[in-house]
C-alpha cells in the first residue's frame, strides 16, 4: 500500500488595498508546473504572463469575486480575463508564498505575552566562609 497524492489547497485572503475582502482558494502547484513556468516561451510563442494566468485559472478552486452588480463570478479564465494584471500578479505572489510555506502576517498585532515580573534578588550579606 502506498501513499496517495492529495494536493493541498491554499486560501489566500486580501486584508487591505484594492482587493480588501477578496478570498481565493488555490490548489497546490507541482514542481513540473513550476519548472515549465520558469523556462522560456513555449512553441506557441506565449509569454510568461500568459502561462501564469493559465496556471492560476487552472488551479483556482473558488473565489468570492463579484461583478459590478453583485453577481458572483466563477473561478474561470473568462472571469480572470476581465481583471487587471495587478490582481493576477498579487494572486501569484501570495500563492507562491503560501506554497513555499511563508507564514501569513498576523491578523492582529501580536502581544507576545505578558512581561515576566521582575523579582529582586535578595542582597543579604553572605555568611562567613567556614574555611577562614
Amino acid at each position: 500500500m502506498g501513499c496517495r497524492r492529495n494536493p493541498k489547497q491554499y486560501k489566500i485572503k486580501f486584508a487591505d488595498g484594492d482587493y480588501e475582502g477578496l478570498e481565493v482558494t488555490m490548489r497546490s502547484v507541482s514542481i513540473g508546473e513550476m519548472r515549465a513556468l520558469q523556462g522560456g516561451g513555449d512553441e506557441e510563442g506565449r509569454d510568461g504572463f500568459d502561462r501564469m494566468a493559465d496556471l492560476v485559472a487552472s488551479h483556482m478552486v473558488a473565489w468570492n469575486r463579484e461583478d459590478e452588480d453583485g453577481n458572483p463570478l466563477p473561478p474561470t479564465m473568462e472571469s480572470l480575463e476581465d481583471e487587471e494584471p495587478s490582481l493576477i500578479n498579487l494572486i501569484i505572489d501570495r500563492w507562491t508564498d503560501a506554497v513555499a510555506g511563508v507564514p501569513a502576517p498576523l491578523e492582529q498585532p501580536s502581544n507576545s505575552g505578558a512581561s515576566a515580573p521582575v523579582e529582586s534578588i535578595p542582597m543579604a550579606p553572605l555568611s562567613p566562609s567556614l574555611a577562614s
